[in-house]
C-alpha cells in the first residue's frame, strides 16, 4: 500500500496539482464561440491562451488577445456570461485608426491583416485612448468589436468602441483542436 501509494497517487496528485496551476497562471484553454475570427480562427475551435506574456512585453498591433468584454460590447453583442472575446488588436494607445474604402488605417498607413475579411463599413478616425485598445474581429463585417460598441442607433458614444488594456486575459497562441487546424497563431 505504501510503495502504490509512493509510485501512483503522490505523482498522480502532483500532476493535477501542476495542470491546474498551469492553467490558472500560465496557458488557458479557450472554446471559440462565434466566426469572429473567421478565416483565422474557426468557430468551435479550441485555443490556448498565454496568460504571462504581457508581463514581459507590452500589447503590440496585430495580437490576438483573449479578454473579458467591456460593458459596452456587453450591451451590444450580448454574450453568454462569463465568455471572454477574442479579436485582434488594431490600435494600441495613441494610435489613430481609420476604416475606409474596405481598408483598415493605422496613424495614416494601411494596417493590412493576412487573410482578414474586407470591410464593408466606415469608421471615422478615433484615437485610442491611453489604457485602452481598439480591437476587431478578422471576419470584419460579421463580428461585434470595437466598430460596434457603444452605437445604439441614434446615440453613439466614441469612448465605448476601446477595451480596457487591463480586461487582457492574454494572448491567444495556437489553435489546438481541431487537430487538422492545429497551428500557432500569427
Amino acid at each position: 500500500m505504501r510503495r502504490l501509494l509512493r509510485d501512483t497517487v503522490i505523482p498522480g496528485a502532483v500532476a493535477i496539482g501542476m495542470a491546474f496551476a498551469i492553467q490558472a497562471a500560465v496557458a488557458k484553454p479557450y472554446e471559440i464561440p462565434t466566426g469572429s475570427m473567421i478565416p483565422t480562427i474557426q468557430e468551435h475551435d479550441r485555443i490556448i491562451a498565454n496568460r504571462v506574456i504581457y508581463r514581459f512585453r507590452d500589447i503590440r498591433r496585430g495580437d490576438i488577445v483573449v479578454f473579458a468584454p467591456p460593458q459596452a460590447a456587453i450591451e451590444s453583442c450580448n454574450p453568454p456570461k462569463g465568455v471572454p472575446f477574442v479579436k485582434r488588436v488594431i490600435g494600441i494607445p495613441g494610435d489613430r485608426v481609420e476604416v475606409r474604402a474596405g481598408k483598415t488605417f493605422v496613424n495614416g498607413a494601411e494596417f493590412v491583416v493576412k487573410n482578414a475579411r474586407t470591410p464593408d463599413y466606415s469608421m471615422e478616425f478615433v484615437r485610442v485612448p491611453e489604457g485602452k485598445l481598439l480591437l476587431l474581429g478578422d471576419n470584419r463585417n460579421n463580428s461585434c468589436d470595437s466598430h460596434q460598441w457603444g452605437d445604439t442607433g441614434a446615440d453613439v458614444d466614441p469612448d465605448a468602441a476601446f477595451a480596457p488594456i487591463d480586461n487582457v486575459i492574454g494572448q491567444a497562441e495556437v489553435v489546438y483542436w481541431p487537430l487538422t487546424r492545429m497551428r500557432f497563431l500569427d
